[in-house]
């Protein structure tokens, strides 16, 4: 007898170490662009596209080469990426980010610091914490069953990394209780890009990737493009 394991298609999230100098870099941007009176989120900007061109840029083309993109195209043409949003998260005692997603293609967190530590955090007694501190993934599995994926955030495992994940994932983050220090994030987004056109989107139809009355002469029944 013998068996064949097959995966079904499915997309992933790639788990980045960065390095110190664009961990250095990141620092940096929080100080600069944080206003006077910052509370828990405040914009960023990557200065000179930096993070965009060493690190986005890059980790973007990992994923589509080793999953595709996680994004069905419903236009005529192909569209490229661009780096759509950028943000400080600094959360306190008892604040968090509830369930959510973004209206991007893909999304990305880097923990900065990280003072808690959620196995501590969960196991305090009398306490219903079961997830202080965690960074979760929700999403549903072949089977239409809702699954989680839990990162329990410690300073020595999760410091200087980053996640990369599909926008339209939900996610959340829970908060902290026994340290008044912060935790320091960034985040961002990576959308299509509207303005720039990279060629026509292949649909796979019998007619060919012309086959779209956008491209066709008038009274010709030809393409042109």
């Amino acid at each position: 007898m013998r068996t064949k394991k097959i995966d079904l298609p499915n997309y992933g999230v790639l788990d980045v170490t960065l390095d110190k100098l664009h961990l250095d870099h990141l620092h940096h941007l929080v100080e600069k662009y944080e206003p006077d009176n910052a509370k828990q989120q405040w914009m960023l900007i990557d200065d000179d596209n930096r993070f965009q061109k060493e690190v986005i840029g890059p980790v973007v083309q990992e994923y589509i080469g080793e999953y595709g993109i996680p994004e069905k195209l419903l236009s005529t043409h192909i569209h490229d990426l661009t780096f759509q949003k950028f943000w400080a998260n600094y959360t306190g005692v008892g604040e968090y980010q509830a369930l959510h997603n973004h209206n991007a293609v893909f999304s990305f967190v880097v923990w900065l610091k990280v003072p808690s530590c959620a196995k501590e955090e969960q196991s305090v007694p009398d306490t219903m914490h079961p997830e202080a501190g965690n960074f979760i993934l929700q999403y549903t599995d072949i089977t239409g069953r809702c699954r989680k994926q839990s990162w329990t955030l410690e300073q020595q495992y999760n410091e200087g990394h980053m996640l990369l994940f599909p926008s339209c994932l939900y996610h959340a983050v829970y908060p902290h209780f026994l340290t008044e220090e912060k935790r320091l994030s960034v985040a961002g987004d990576i959308a299509i890009n509207s303005m720039l056109l990279k060629g026509i989107s292949d649909q796979g139809m019998p007619l060919g990737p012309c086959n779209s009355q956008e491209f066709l002469k008038k009274d010709s029944g030809k393409a042109h493009i």
